[in-house]
């Protein structure tokens, strides 16, 4: 999507739960705000919000939809938490692959709900790639992942064995082109939502859509500057490997434990270890997302009231 350049058939798509309703908020705030052109839909999958947090989101555009995660889907997080305690956590992840059956869009943005974005990324939709992403931390240390478990290889190896993903990627915004969507592809995605995925894992492992998204979408992907998706919790590795700082990246991926929009969580941080620097780019932009839904809202009432 160049700058200035409609692309109707563009679809931003993001899951929540009522505990990441601010980070939603300023993902697709801050999203919109970069994106003055973009007429495409903004989709917020999510598993009980309710009418009035619904209508928060809303306030920001007339183009925010509503899609619940399926009956199916939320069996079978059930299924794999019952089983498997220790990701139970974190199984909401899951609720973006409800983005993957959508249809009647040529490319798919589909993000994590603690994103900022800091520019626009609109040179990415003219893209011919059947899917975008950037590099996860092993790829970043130059390590490569085992399909089946996970587990880290040595990446340098000449013979790497059988079933090894050699570029391994973060699920916090993938691109995703029409060809790899649609309800064959969701239900593929479904069939690996079972405890038995996990089986042979490490017991400290604690991912879910990435380590399903890797193992479904190996050797489809196209990975990208770690600007478009610059996660914070690896801030040195990115600077490492490609002498870019957070201050500098187009989107920041608040990966960390302290999300800024907690503030208990970060007056327990401040006493012990200093806050991210870049949290004041986080902080403005709540603001503004909230003064640009305060507006609207106000204006929309203000109409009706003046019944026009």
């Amino acid at each position: 999507m160049k700058t200035g350049a409609p692309h109707a058939k563009v679809c931003l798509a993001t899951a929540t739960t009522a505990d990441y309703l601010p980070g939603t908020l300023v993902t697709v705030g801050s999203f919109l705000k970069h994106h003055p052109d973009f007429d495409g839909d903004v989709v917020i999958i999510h598993d009980g919000l309710d009418e009035r947090q619904r209508a928060y989101l809303g306030a920001l555009s007339d183009q925010v939809r509503f899609v619940p995660v399926s009956a199916e889907l939320r069996e079978r997080i059930a299924r794999v938490g019952a089983a498997v305690p220790r990701l139970a956590p974190i199984l909401s992840r899951l609720y973006a692959f409800e983005a993957y059956r959508l249809t009647g869009y040529s490319k798919l943005l589909v993000c994590d709900s603690d994103l900022l974005f800091r520019q626009p990324i609109g040179e990415l939709f003219d893209s011919d790639g059947a899917l975008l992403c950037c590099g996860e931390s092993a790829y970043l240390r130059g390590l490569s992942r085992d399909i089946t478990t996970f587990a880290l290889i040595d990446a340098s190896l000449l013979s790497p064995p059988a079933g090894t993903l050699d570029r391994p990627f973060n699920s916090g915004l993938l691109l995703i082109d029409a060809r790899l969507t649609g309800e064959g592809c969701y239900a593929d995605l479904l069939s690996l939502v079972t405890p038995d995925t996990w089986r042979g894992t490490d017991d400290t492992l604690l991912m879910a859509d990435q380590f399903l998204c890797n193992r479904y979408f190996h050797g489809r992907h196209t990975l990208i500057g770690s600007t478009y998706n610059f996660m914070l919790r690896h801030t040195g590795l990115i600077m490492a490997r490609e002498g870019l700082s957070a201050a500098n990246a187009k989107v920041l991926h608040f990966n960390i434990s302290i999300k800024p929009w907690r503030p208990a969580a970060m007056l327990r941080w401040t006493c012990v270890s200093a806050p991210v620097p870049v949290f004041d780019f986080w902080y403005d932009a709540w603001t503004e997302c909230l003064a640009a839904a305060h507006l609207r809202t106000a204006r929309r009432i203000d109409r009706a009231a003046r019944g026009k």
